[in-house]
């Protein structure tokens, strides 16, 4: 359920939902299981490779604060190498460019080994500084990979920063 805000009696309606992410081919899992260490290396763009990390560090956060995650893979979760990426750049999103990227990748942890699929997006308001958001996570372990289902993570509810809007006069 979307909730607004109201401020000081002033209705702020809720932010609308993301957009849709770009389509991902996810790798079957022999391809996965026989390409192992060349897949890691070349499945993100060079472009991406800061974004993928950082959303990579995001879902790692997720994961280990999710008690069903961490109930079946056992403590100390880690996210892995990624074995397919999808991006799509510079998509409007709430008046602002934004960057998406969709990441199939490892998850190891202490007990057993699983596949996620994380969905982020990059807000480009501020060039210097790239905030990375979190959209979606989904988790598959081994049985469920096989069987084509997946558990789906609880990530925060998205929320951008307002935009720094700097007037021609603060320029000169």
């Amino acid at each position: 359920m979307m909730m607004s805000t109201e401020k000081a009696g002033v209705y702020t309606p809720p932010p609308p939902p993301p957009p849709p992410p770009p389509q991902l081919k996810p790798l079957p899992l022999p391809v996965i299981l026989a390409g192992g260490l060349f897949l890691f290396r070349s499945s993100v763009k060079p472009q991406y490779k800061k974004f993928a990390d950082d959303l990579l560090q995001l879902a790692q956060n997720a994961l280990r604060s999710d008690a069903t995650v961490t109930m079946e893979l056992g403590q100390g979760i880690e996210s892995g190498g990624v074995f397919a990426s999808s991006a799509a750049r510079k998509t409007q999103y709430m008046g602002r460019n934004i960057d998406q990227l969709v990441l199939q990748f490892q998850i190891n942890g202490g007990n057993a080994w699983a596949q996620g699929i994380a969905y982020g997006i990059q807000d480009n308001c501020d060039e210097q500084e790239k905030k990375c958001y979190l959209v979606s996570l989904e988790v598959s372990n081994m049985d469920a990979v096989l069987s084509g289902q997946s558990y789906l993570v609880s990530v925060p509810p998205l929320e951008l920063s307002e935009p720094t809007i700097i007037s021609q006069e603060e320029n000169e």
